[in-house]
C-alpha cells in the first residue's frame, strides 16, 4: 500500500507542477479581482501540498518498524473496479439519449446496489434525491446544461 501511496504522491505533484504552470501564464489577478489564473494556481498549489503531505506519510510509513509489504488485490476486487469502469462507461453513453436524470439515477442505483429487501427502498430514495437533486440544483437553478432527456424536452 504505501508504494502504491508513494507513486499517487508523485503523480498528483507532477499533475500539481503542470496546474501551476499553465495558471502562471494566465492573469492572476488579485484576491478582490481574481484573475482567469487565480483559482487553477491556488488548486494547483492545494494539490501540490496534499501531495507533500501524502508522500510525507508514505515515507513515515515506509521507514517504520515492522512495515509490511502490500499484496496484490485480491480477484473480486478487480472485478469490481472493471463493473464500476464499465457502469461509468455506460454511463457517459447512456447520457445523451436517456439524459442526465435518468441515467444518473441508474448509475446511482447500480452503484448503490442493495443486498437486502430493506435497503431497496432506501437505495431507489437515494438515487432519486441525488439524480433529482443534482439536476434541479445545476440544470434548473445554476443553468448549467445538462442534457434533459426524452421527458423533459
Amino acid at each position: 500500500m504505501a508504494r502504491r501511496d508513494g507513486i499517487a504522491a508523485l503523480v498528483l505533484l507532477l499533475v500539481a507542477g503542470a496546474v501551476i504552470h499553465q495558471a502562471a501564464a494566465l492573469p492572476f489577478g488579485s484576491a478582490r479581482n481574481p484573475g482567469p489564473g487565480f483559482v487553477p494556481w491556488w488548486a494547483g498549489l492545494t494539490l501540490a501540498g496534499l501531495a507533500l503531505v501524502l508522500a510525507t506519510q508514505t515515507l513515515r510509513a515506509l521507514r517504520a518498524p515492522g512495515a509490511r509489504r502490500a499484496r496484490a488485490a485480491p480477484a473480486g476486487e478487480w472485478r469490481r473496479v472493471v463493473r464500476l469502469l464499465a457502469a461509468l462507461g455506460l454511463y457517459a453513453l447512456a447520457l445523451d439519449p436517456l439524459g442526465y436524470p435518468i441515467s444518473t439515477f441508474l448509475l446511482v442505483l447500480l452503484m448503490r446496489r442493495p443486498t437486502s429487501g430493506g435497503a431497496l427502498w432506501s437505495g431507489f430514495a437515494l438515487a432519486l434525491l441525488a439524480s433529482g437533486g443534482t439536476y434541479l440544483l445545476f440544470a434548473v437553478w445554476l443553468g448549467v446544461p445538462l442534457p434533459p432527456g426524452p421527458f423533459l424536452r
